[in-house]
Formats: structure tokens, sequence, C-alpha cells
């Protein structure tokens, strides 16, 4: 059974080592399906300082590419990077799928270079199946 749009929020932790991109698509997509959400879309936040989440491919060189612009722009050591990467990405949920494009990822960035425990949040916004 199917009902109307509903919204959820789920807070998930991540522990970082300061300075690391992670691909979190795996943990997003499971949420979605721990919460039966069948169609509709997750915005993906963090609020947390040296932050950002993005859609990007996950290699190497690409990931290599995004450093050095974010240290060419002066923005690796410093705040602005929360304004110019982003805190959030909004991705739609099609027949429970994550619908992010060829090779794309969920990606959170933390240049933050403080070790510990990182927080993000998920809005889940959409038709829910019923159990």
């Amino acid at each position: 059974m199917v009902s109307g749009v509903k919204i959820k929020i789920v807070k998930m932790m991540l522990e970082s080592n300061g300075y690391v991109a992670m691909d979190i698509t795996g943990h997003v997509s499971s949420i979605a399906k721990t919460h039966l959400l069948s169609n509709g879309f997750i915005h993906v936040f963090t609020p947390e300082r040296g932050c950002s989440i993005v859609l990007i491919e996950y290699e190497p060189e690409l990931l290599a590419d995004l450093e050095e612009f974010l240290k060419r722009i002066g923005c690796i050591d410093a705040e602005l990077c929360d304004a110019v990467v982003g805190k959030g990405s909004i991705v739609p949920v099609v027949n429970g799928l994550l619908f992010t494009g060829q090779f794309k990822k969920i990606v959170f960035i933390d240049t933050s270079k403080t070790i510990g425990e990182k927080t993000v949040v998920l809005t889940l916004e959409g038709i829910f199946k019923e159990h």
C-alpha cells in the first residue's frame, strides 16, 4: 500500500580523520531503503564547519583535481569552502533507487582538519511504502 507524500529526517554520524573525501552513497541508499522511500528525493546536508556534500565521480584523479582547485582558489583551509563547495545536495529517488546519474556518487568532503564524528542530516521527502 502507498500513501501520500511524507517527510522523514534522519541523522547519520560519520567518523572522519579531519581531511578526507568519503563516498557515502551506500549509506544514503541504505537509509532510503530502510525507510521505504519509493519515489521522492533526499536532501543530504552537513552542518559541520569545514565540511561539504557534493555529487561527483568518486575517482582518485578527479578528487585530486578538486583538491587542487580548492587550493588554487584559497579555500582549502578556510570556511570559504562551505560556501564555494556547498553544504548539501539533493538526490532524486525513483522506484526506491537513488538517481545520481552515471558514475556520480554522494561524497562527504571534510577539510576541517578536526578528527572525530561528523553529522550528516538526511531529509527524505516523497512517497513511502507501507510495511
